[in-house]
């Protein structure tokens, strides 16, 4: 945003900061009549500068990448907007192919576009048009990045006379990702006519709430301290904004208010989750003005695995853990696992494992496993102790990404050896702080830190500096190395002291472990299957072959023996996550149910041949769920599980089939796993095949090895003319299939392509010559869309066929036709199969 001409311009970055916060933009817009208002926005972040910096090398290095593979490239570089935007048109103009930093401007909105990408197509400039893309350092897409390319695309527009239909975002680990600019471009223009009527309406004094928004930008202190000064409930530790929006609609609007209301309920906000927010503002007051905040445990019942009930006895071997991350690559990088543990003689001590690049932090994480797994091994009661949720997820990722350590890491996290500290604190202590970062909750046992690292975002700075610059390879001979060692030692060594505090209030106020005991006898190998045994037969070709495309093949079956197992571990983490969570915790999770009460409604049976009651519960209409999930664990009650058989959301009510009786009140967690069998035992028997066969010429290994399709009468190339349109095209695709000798073909396209249409043509034929077709896709709308189009095509062709469709609901009349015999089966066997004409 900035002043031309006595004239208000707008960039597509300033409608993102509106987007996220009408209180930032509305600053911004002040910084430009107040010079003094400058003054209140934040200091430079350095983590910011890094990521700018970050983001920019990986907009060069793309460039850079396209110069190399001999694209028509012009990089527009002046510092007049005016010269700029002739350089950009006249690069247009030309046909450049790539264009750089590309100026464009459409009324009072300009901004230089990453990319200008030349495609065909008609436009105001010839045959072709251009397209927008964008590089961002993102892994992933966000939402912001369509709103800031659809504003280049309208003002693209402007130039070319023609809206590009699609733009593309080139991700940080080189992925281009292409969007369709009609899917945004009415959220967009909603957007930005909202936008532009704040700043026609726009007056110094009117300033948006900052509470309504979650970021301010580089105006968060100031938004922060408005806040403060109004003593908001945003001040609340843990406090949510749905939760603050339900209280304010009951006159309670301050900290100061929260612990004072006589209200014993409030509308859609349970009645536990007030008690504990009233708690909470109340000792964050009491402690205010304090060195030490104050502190008050939380009552246990119990037996309930719950807040410092969680937390296991002391034992020598235990460990106290904290990684060091690095964001501003390509996938992350966990470059340091630090460790405090207790040596043979009590003393405490330190144990590090680095990693700074891929390799080596492989084997940081391999040697970090291994010690921890033998010290599990020698003392089963050890656990390992750790605060919030990185360190596990980091574990679990890793674990996933190199394919080593499975069974270590699935049998220690299995086993509990992994101890959240977070949690216990959070649910068995109140603390007088407006969190509970370990840097706040450390000012109860331990004094102000001296480390020269001060955070976990000034290490990612640190570290990146080191990286750009470094003054030495380990930590003995860098002293930066060293300076972000000091700091994960004094983290390690607080966490450590935390769970000594922690003990001694457990102590105190009698609260028993009730968590898991140790075994006695733990598995030293990992459990030897046919398909661990096949897996590392398979490894061991793959090691021996020289052939490096045989070797990478052998490679990727090995891994695809067990990528069922190994996708379904996040669904297995996500369950036993929630299962150690609250009810409250669980209240704003839209695939729970908490809270619900059984009706007076009778149990009954829902037929005459079922074995399990059905139960009617009641619950909160207004509770956040989407109401998807079938089938449930009951929280809180060991290895209860039920399933829905009917549900009301508008009337609040839910009816549950159960082997046993459930409680009166429950809680319900979804079972989201789905079985992938017999999937897995089919790729297990192909892989076999394969093998014993050494690859013999059929189509999966064509398929495998990427070779050229083969067929019957010899090598087609082209496989079918580029000439052919219409009736000759369809019939010449046909006959290359026909002609296919155990081999394959695709056909592939974008949307709209005609792939469709080709597919049910061949399809028919293959029908009209007695074979069985199976169709798969990830969407069952897909398979029904292509299964009507071959119903409509063999009615009208006097093709008789049987149409079986395996899951999934489907409009029964649209294969009501003639010729067409059509099934529904919910799980189609080999019989089935065998007299099938078209299947799933």
């Amino acid at each position: 945003m900035q002043i031309i001409a006595d004239s208000l311009f707008f960039a597509p970055s300033d409608l993102i900061t509106f987007m996220e916060s009408a209180f930032a933009s509305h600053m911004e817009r002040s910084r430009l009549a107040d010079e003094n208002v400058k003054n209140l926005m934040d200091p430079d972040d350095p983590m910011l500068v890094a990521l700018r910096r970050q983001g920019y090398a990986h907009e060069d290095a793309y460039l850079e990448s396209l110069r190399l593979e001999g694209k028509d490239v012009v990089k527009i570089d002046d510092p007049s907007t005016d010269v700029m935007l002739s350089q950009t048109r006249e690069a247009m103009s030309n046909g450049v192919e790539i264009i750089a930093q590309a100026y464009l401007k459409l009324d009072n909105f300009g901004g230089m576009a990453d990319f200008l990408v030349k495609v065909s197509g008609a436009s105001r400039l010839g045959d072709y048009h251009y397209e927008i893309w964008d590089a961002k350092l993102s892994k992933k897409m966000k939402p912001y990045f369509a709103v800031q390319l659809c504003c280049y695309a309208e003002m693209l527009e402007s130039e070319q006379g023609l809206r590009p239909r699609n733009v593309a975002i080139v991700l940080g680990n080189n992925e281009i990702t292409p969007l369709r600019v009609l899917d945004y471009f009415a959220y967009y223009r909603t957007l930005k006519a909202s936008f532009l009527e704040f700043h026609d309406d726009w007056k110094p004094e009117n300033a948006p709430d900052p509470a309504d928004s979650k970021f301010h930008g580089r105006w968060s202190e100031y938004a922060q301290s408005l806040l403060e000064e109004r003593r908001h409930l945003s001040l609340v530790a843990n406090i949510t904004s749905t939760q603050i929006k339900r209280l304010e609609a009951c006159g309670i609007t301050t900290i100061d208010e929260l612990p004072k209301t006589y209200l014993e309920s409030i509308p859609k906000l349970s009645t536990d989750i007030l008690e504990r927010l009233k708690a909470q503002a109340a000792i964050q007051v009491a402690s205010e003005g304090s060195d030490k905040p104050q502190h008050k445990v939380l009552s246990h019942q119990a037996g309930r695995p719950l807040g410092l009930a969680l937390l296991p006895p002391h034992s020598p071997a235990d460990v106290f853990f904290d990684i060091e991350g690095f964001p501003l690559i390509d996938g992350g990088l966990e470059y340091l696992w630090g460790s405090t543990y207790f040596d043979d003689n009590g003393a405490r001590t330190f144990r590090d494992f680095w990693g700074h690049d891929e390799a080596e932090e492989k084997q940081a994480f391999m040697d970090f496993v291994d010690w921890v797994f033998d010290r599990w091994q020698q003392d089963p009661s050890m656990h390992v102790y750790h605060y919030a949720s990185y360190e596990v997820t980091a574990l679990r990722r890793l674990m996933g990404r190199y394919g080593v350590r499975e069974h270590q890491v699935d049998s220690l996290l299995r086993s509990h050896v992994f101890v959240d500290l977070y949690t216990v604190v959070r649910h068995g202590v109140l603390i007088g702080e407006t969190s509970y970062s370990i840097k706040n909750v450390e000012h109860i046992y331990r004094g102000k830190r001296d480390t020269d690292v001060a955070s976990g975002g000034e290490s990612v700075v640190v570290y990146e500096e080191w990286r750009s610059n470094p003054d030495g390879r380990t930590w003995q001979d860098s002293a930066v190395l060293k300076a972000i060692r000091d700091y994960n030692i004094d983290d390690c060594d607080s966490t450590q002291e935390l769970a000594e505090w922690l003990r001694s209030e457990q102590a105190a106020n009698g609260i028993r472990y009730v968590g898991n005991s140790p075994d006695k006898a733990k598995e030293d190998a990992e459990e030897e299957t046919d398909i661990t045994r096949l897996r590392d037969d398979i490894l061991v070709k793959a090691a021996l072959e020289q052939d490096l495309e045989k070797q990478s093949v052998l490679q990727n079956l090995a891994w695809l023996l067990e990528f069922h197992r190994r996708e379904n571990k996040p669904t297995w983490w996500r369950l036993f996550d929630r299962l150690g969570l609250t009810e409250a915790d669980l209240h704003d999770d839209m695939d729970c149910l908490v809270g619900i009460q059984r009706t007076t409604k009778e149990a009954f049976l829902p037929t005459a041949r079922s074995k399990n009651m059905v139960y009617e519960y009641a619950f909160d209409p207004d509770q956040p769920f989407r109401g998807q999930a079938r089938n449930f664990y009951i929280l809180e009650e060991e290895d209860a599980k039920v399933s829905c058989v009917d549900y009301d959301p508008s009337a609040g009510l839910i009816s549950l089939r159960s082997k046993i009786e459930p409680p009166d009140r429950v809680s319900l967690v979804p079972d989201e796993f789905v079985n992938p069998n017999p999937i897995p035992g089919a790729i297990q028997s192909v892989i076999e095949q394969l093998l014993e066969t050494n690859f013999a010429p059929c189509a999966i290994e064509g398929f495998l090895f990427r070779r050229h399709p083969r067929f019957s009468s010899g090598p087609k190339d082209p496989i079918v003319p580029e000439d052919l349109a219409g009736p000759q095209f369809i019939n010449s695709v046909i006959g290359a299939v026909d002609a296919l000798d155990d081999s394959y073909l695709c056909v592939q396209g974008p949307p709209g392509a005609g792939k469709t249409y080709t597919a049910r043509h061949i399809i028919g034929d293959l029908l009209s010559k007695g074979k069985r077709v199976g169709i798969s896709s990830n969407s069952h709308k897909a398979i029904i869309n292509l299964m009507s189009g071959v119903a409509d095509h063999v009615s009208c062709n006097g093709v008789k066929a049987t149409l079986i469709k395996v899951g999934g609901d489907a409009d029964d009349t649209i294969f009501d036709k003639p010729n067409v015999e059509y099934r529904k089966n919910a799980g189609a066997c080999a019989g089935d199969l065998a007299e099938t004409s078209l299947c799933l």
